[in-house]
């Protein structure tokens, strides 16, 4: 089991002993999402701070760094592709991130998709809709949803 908490820090727990066994560490805010990937090797964390984190889910040591969202923004969902080498996130900022999370860059700043060092591979806006969450289906689908409200004429 992982949390995230407004301590700014992820924590595993082992069930069995009901305790933590690894704290995960580097937002500079309140813990939104957590995300472990589909092979089990890595944990992905989003937060207040527009950014994610990407650790070795064994030994805690971070990997990655993306510079999400926009600045100010939350990101308020991850989700990991079937092969756990794509990581979309989503936020408050109406948009969809789409992550290399495979490439060996360390920090990434959410810059142009497909630029020469980013591990940005694309973004999706919506139409003024924050993204609360997102998944992929078995066959790799992106799914993404938000809130909205309809208004009469």
């Amino acid at each position: 089991m992982v949390t995230g908490s407004s301590d700014k820090t992820c924590r595993l727990f082992d069930i069995q002993r009901g305790s933590a066994v690894r704290l995960y560490t580097g937002h500079n805010g309140p813990i939104t999402c957590v995300e472990i990937s589909p092979d089990g090797r890595l944990l992905a964390t989003a937060a207040e701070d527009s950014t994610v984190h990407v650790y070795d889910i064994n030994s805690a040591k971070p990997l990655k760094t993306f510079k999400a969202h926009t600045p100010g923004s939350s990101v308020y969902s991850l989700a990991f592709s079937k092969c756990s080498s794509v990581l979309l996130s989503g936020g408050s900022d109406c948009s969809v991130r789409v992550w290399d999370v495979k490439r060996s860059n360390t920090v990434t700043n959410a810059s142009v998709p497909g630029e020469k060092g980013s591990d940005l591979l694309a973004t999706y806006f919506t139409k003024q809709t924050p993204v609360y969450k997102l998944a992929f289906t078995g066959a790799n689908v992106a799914c993404a949803a938000g809130a909205f409200t309809l208004h009469d004429n």
